[in-house]
């Protein structure tokens, strides 16, 4: 498993540059905005990556499944699953603010054992293979060691606006906004994952997250000495509601915002 994982780490960040080239050739051309709900937009441009994402993975393993969120029929399976995001923060690609991701992850029985997250507008490369740690640019990364909430920061990702967990969202917020120095919002899910796991930020939550959303994030976060769980008690692919946290802030974390859950 450890061979496959590190092949299949160094495969993604290959994959995941390809996407980025992809990303910043057609940064300048115009995409007509595809609404699929309220506040989740795509364009053809997404497909576009996703499938050539596929066909590159069906060639190097045939014999792995494919989960991506443009085309995403069914949820995780058991057994080798690549799971994509070919744009991950679509609306801030859309409007040229400069915020978004690629990320593939590959996952085995559910649990990733190899991801990669790059931001084509940074150059940033944030990988990760199980039991190998995590790295950003191929440099090692950690969690933060910041003690206390009050001195912390935390990312979130807003629910939609027509979702049913607004309102527990909303006092969530109002917590976290109370008690923590900060709060950040950026539009791209895999990104605030990996800057928790490049000690960027400290703690991280999210409602009506999709698989494709967390995969590659949930690996950099725990290779790099993090904790993730989720806010209804779900295993993390099942759950539309994650958090995490630096392993030193997770029962202050935990006590701020599980009180909320559903």
């Amino acid at each position: 498993m450890t061979d496959l994982a590190i092949n299949a780490r160094d495969f993604a960040k290959t994959l995941a540059l390809e996407a980025a080239h992809m990303i910043q050739h057609a940064a300048d051309q115009h995409h007509a905005i595809e609404l699929k709900s309220a506040g989740d937009w795509s364009s053809a441009l997404d497909r576009r990556i996703e499938e050539h994402l596929k066909a590159r993975i069906a060639e190097q393993y045939p014999e792995h499944g494919f989960l991506g969120e443009e085309s995403a029929k069914s949820y995780v399976t058991d057994g080798l699953l690549w799971v994509i995001d070919p744009i991950d923060g679509s609306m801030n690609f859309l409007r040229g603010y400069p915020q978004y991701s690629v990320s593939i992850a590959l996952l085995s029985d559910g649990e990733p054992i190899a991801a990669c997250i790059v931001d084509p507008c940074r150059q940033e490369v944030f990988s990760a293979a199980m039991n190998q740690g995590a790295t950003l640019n191929d440099k090692p990364i950690k969690i933060a060691n910041t003690e206390h909430l009050q001195l912390a920061i935390a990312a979130t990702v807003f629910p939609k606006p027509t979702s049913a967990s607004m309102p527990d969202y909303l006092t969530q917020f109002d917590r976290v906004v109370s008690t923590l120095s900060g709060v950040r919002r950026s539009g791209s899910m895999a990104l605030e994952l990996a800057y928790l796991a490049a000690a960027r930020i400290d703690v991280f939550w999210s409602h009506d997250m999709g698989s494709w959303d967390a995969a590659a994030g949930v690996l950099l976060i725990k290779e790099a000495g993090g904790h993730v769980f989720t806010l209804d008690d779900l295993v993390w692919h099942e759950s539309r509601r994650i958090a995490a946290s630096a392993p030193q802030l997770s029962q202050q974390w935990r006590q701020l915002i599980l009180p909320l859950q559903l």
